[in-house]
């Protein structure tokens, strides 16, 4: 055996803790950033923490407390003796959850009333787990319409809060997670669709041999799924997020107004007087250095966490300029690469900035993850949205001869022809994420 001695280069980013903190505190939202803000201002003492709701509603509890007892009925503060009954419990957090998301709706414009109908029979149509328990052919039956209408409408409502919610089946559950997660590794969808069993059993070199790739690859991608969330059953939800948007854009004449909603935020100050008192004492100092760098870490992260969505609103205020004023039917393709190539930052990065956050514009208030959608690159260098690449299809097939049924590769030949360059087996996927059959089932079905 003959031992060589071998040098090599490679390039590693190493985070700083204050990086990662940054990022930790980015990928916040407002109501997580809250909480945040008061855990680590019950560890550093350093802290002062004043909260934003006290604030805001100081005058109203000053004009209350000057109100007389005598003034409210026995009844509003006597105590209640009800048992519990966890049957009634289940009901009302699935009413709760009902109400959650039919709040969500109107953040999508542009529904007709037969969308806003199916849409609602879906959210009712829902189980403990938030699957949908009823057969896509009933709902199109009872609305009068047909299987691909309704599914549209609930691709719409796998788009909601909490991710999963629609879902028919524990494998789709798992494959709206990834759908929604631009940094999931780029085989998880193919595992989950295949080789959920061989990703179960943890069958790494299976899985390499099948796939090509690295063991490494694999077993990152077999890590990614066993952490994706569970299913949740009715007693194991939360309490309801209060959807509260982080950003608001407002026009002002010929101008954007953009406002990061910091209102609802605790204000976070250092305490003078305990500084002094820890930095003049000869034993605190290791103490009082440790306490004093998170305390700037956090003030920082904070700040370095509004300039990210600052800087985020308004490139999105200038690249989709259209949708600002018309609305989502005017969005246009956009990914997170794109973005975070313009800001010079990782994509990670912006992943963590949109990640369950959520924007008011003049047409109402969208997740930011929803303004980020797939295209396809036309011949013309411009990006055609998956969204007109499928309603393209539909046309096409709609208009055909029903004799004479149109091939996929004739499809793709035609959608070729007007600069859309896409495969046939891509047309295939297409037509039957739209429950359209193939030509011969067409003809003959």
């Amino acid at each position: 055996m003959q031992l060589a001695i071998e040098t090599s280069q490679k390039i590693m980013q190493v985070l700083s803790p204050q990086l990662v903190q940054h990022l930790e505190i980015l990928q916040y939202t407002t109501n997580e950033l809250e909480q945040y803000i008061y855990d680590k201002a019950n560890e550093n003492p350093l802290l002062v923490v004043t909260d934003a709701k006290v604030k805001m509603h100081y005058e109203e509890i000053m004009q209350l407390a000057s109100y007389s007892d005598k003034s409210y009925s026995a009844q509003h503060y006597a105590p209640q003796h009800h048992s519990f009954n966890p049957i009634e419990m289940k009901f009302a957090v699935k009413e709760s959850y009902e109400q959650f998301l039919l709040e969500q709706v109107p953040m999508h414009k542009n529904l007709s009333s037969i969308d806003l109908k199916i849409l609602t029979f879906l959210i009712q149509s829902l189980d403990e787990r938030l699957f949908l328990d009823v057969d896509l052919e009933v709902v199109a039956t009872i609305c009068k319409t047909d299987v691909m209408h309704v599914e549209a409408l609930l691709d719409l409502l796998q788009t909601f809060e909490p991710v999963g919610v629609g879902a028919r089946n524990y494998q789709e559950f798992l494959l709206i997670q990834v759908d929604s997660d631009a940094l999931a590794p780029k085989l998880a969808s193919r595992f989950i669709e295949t080789d959920l069993e061989l990703v179960a059993a943890q069958a790494i070199k299976q899985l390499s041999k099948k796939y090509k790739t690295s063991l490494h690859e694999v077993q990152k991608t077999i890590h990614y799924i066993k952490n994706l969330n569970p299913v949740m059953m009715g007693d194991q939800f939360e309490a309801i997020p209060y959807v509260m948007p982080e950003i608001e854009v407002e026009r002002l004449g010929e101008e954007w107004l953009i406002k990061l909603n910091r209102g609802y935020l605790p204000v976070v100050t250092i305490d003078k007087q305990y500084v002094e008192m820890l930095k003049n004492d000869p034993n605190c100092k290791t103490y009082f250095k440790d306490t004093m760098r998170d305390a700037l870490l956090l003030l920082q992260g904070i700040e370095q966490r509004d300039k990210t969505l600052y800087e985020l609103a308004r490139l999105l205020v200038e690249l989709q300029a259209d949708f600002f004023r018309k609305g989502m039917e005017s969005l246009k393709p956009m990914r997170l690469k794109d973005v975070a190539d313009i800001l010079s930052l990782h994509v990670s990065t912006i992943s963590r900035a949109v990640r369950g956050k959520y924007i008011k514009t003049p047409h109402g208030v969208y997740a930011l993850q929803s303004l980020f959608t797939k295209g396809v690159m036309n011949i013309s260098g411009k990006m055609d949205s998956i969204m007109y690449i499928k309603k393209r299809l539909k046309q096409l097939i709609e208009g055909e001869d029903k004799q004479k049924p149109l091939t996929d590769q004739q499809i793709t030949n035609t959608l070729g022809a007007e600069g859309i360059q896409i495969s046939r087996r891509t047309v295939a996927k297409y037509r039957e994420e739209m429950n359209i059959m193939s030509s011969f089932n067409r003809m003959y079905g």
